[in-house]
């Protein structure tokens, strides 16, 4: 993938950099230094040169630096940025990469052809035809490629994913055989497009390639991650290898150019499960109860009056349960509220195991529940509160050795009143159970 002496248009080690300097930090710096050294030494053989091994590691130290420091920096810019983050950090934390990506890959390019210029490995005329190919190729390979080596230094540098907000790169214990095959289809949507181009040399048919970000999104959406990496760095790996074996170097920006939209419109996709179930976290929280994670009153009442309008139209019965922890405040003042609220707790794991599943159980405050009966008539929630009655006073509690009991107000919710009448009458006769001693089912 040369395009110009000294520049590729596909450069791996630049996206192997950046990812060593997020993960290593400045430690990564003295063996990529050593490398561009090396690769200095390697491009003189390559090109027969013959500059003096003094000229050669001059050079070296030159190109090492500009690269190396240019790769430093934007690494530590995107992990300060990152970690500054309060909120939503994932599609920033993408966003934040392919603008500093781009930005510290031109800077590379602009910092190492002149590096080259000045130690005389290159003329200096020849910087304006070699710095833009050299930032197309340190480019797409830290757009496309620095995910895939950030998984693969994570496993030896966990750390990593403390700051990534939910994205992990770890190996997960999926099915191998729907990768193989999702990625299979890729590959042969791929190694088609390029044939095409080959058999058919217009410009306009290069253009096809942006048809597999369709494949490369439903790798993304179904898959883990480092698949997701794995997937687009052999996608673009693979159209290295066909523009070089097919002569298509004339499409060669095309393709490149594709590879990096695909590759960040797939790091916006990989952000979508991860908001989702941020989402889906924040939903519970919004409609549970913060200690004992049951249905919230505002929840509550919601599904009372999807319940009550059912089970109206379908004619069936509908019955409301209140009830609360008889003398509550007196383990609260002997034990402590952190004793209360393990009480609280353990009361709501307790009730819930004894409920049926289209069953609701609440907290309305305090230490009073509400229970929602579909498909129950007075007869039956009567006999679920007396049931549950019983079995408070089994609870064995460990933070406060005390036998439990508790007062329940059952009603069923006629057709002819409203949900807040209905629970007007519930709590009157939970009112009535506290009135007549406690420890008792009230039902009407």
């Amino acid at each position: 993938m040369e395009y110009a002496p000294h520049a590729s248009i596909w450069f791996p080690p630049a996206g192997l950099s950046f990812a060593a300097f997020l993960v290593m930090g400045v430690r990564a710096m003295p063996v990529l230094m050593l490398c561009s050294v090396i690769a200095t030494f390697w491009v003189d053989s390559m090109y027969q040169m013959e500059h003096s091994w003094l000229q050669n590691a001059f050079s070296g130290i030159l190109f090492g630096a500009a690269h190396c420091l240019t790769y430093w920096f934007g690494a530590w810019s995107l992990r300060t940025l990152v970690r500054s983050l309060s909120d939503e950090v994932l599609p920033k934390a993408i966003l934040s990469f392919l603008i500093i990506g781009s930005v510290t890959a031109l800077s590379a390019a602009l910092l190492g052809t002149h590096a080259l210029a000045v130690s005389g490995m290159i003329g200096s005329n020849e910087v304006s035809d070699t710095w833009l190919p050299w930032w197309i190729g340190d480019l797409a390979a830290t757009i496309v490629l620095t995910p895939l080596f950030l998984g693969i230094l994570s496993w030896r540098y966990p750390q990593i994913d403390n700051w990534l907000s939910g994205l992990s790169f770890q190996l997960q214990d999926q099915p191998l055989q729907p990768y193989l095959v999702k990625q299979a289809i890729c590959i042969i949507m791929l190694v088609a497009i390029m044939l095409l181009a080959y058999l058919f040399p217009y410009p306009e048919v290069s253009f096809a390639v942006f048809f597999l970000i369709i494949p490369q999104m439903w790798m993304v959406y179904t898959e883990t991650a480092f698949r997701a990496a794995l997937s687009l760095a052999i996608f673009s790996l693979l159209s290295a290898i066909l523009v070089a074996l097919l002569g298509l170097m004339e499409q060669a920006l095309v393709y490149q150019f594709s590879i990096i939209v695909i590759a960040a419109s797939a790091y916006f996709g990989l952000a979508v499960p991860v908001l989702a179930a941020h989402n889906k976290q924040l939903s519970k929280l919004a409609l549970s109860d913060g200690l004992t994670k049951l249905a919230n009153r505002t929840y509550f009442f919601e599904r009372l009056e999807q319940e009550v309008t059912r089970s109206r139209r379908n004619q069936q019965s509908l019955s409301l349960i209140l009830f609360d922890i008889d003398h509550f405040k007196q383990i609260n003042d002997d034990y402590g509220h952190t004793a209360g609220d393990t009480v609280l707790m353990q009361i709501a794991e307790n009730i819930q195991q004894d409920l049926r599943q289209s069953d609701l159980l609440g907290r309305f405050g305090g230490d009073e529940f509400m229970l929602l009966l579909p498909d129950n008539d007075l007869q039956q929630s009567s006999g679920t509160a007396e049931r549950l009655r019983q079995s408070l006073f089994n609870i064995s509690l460990e933070k406060a050795p005390r036998r439990l009991s508790g007062s329940f107000g059952v009603v069923e919710i006629r057709t002819t009143e409203t949900v807040q009448q209905a629970f007007e009458r519930a709590d009157a006769n939970l009112f009535q159970a506290k009135r007549q001693g406690r420890n008792q089912v009230v039902a009407s």
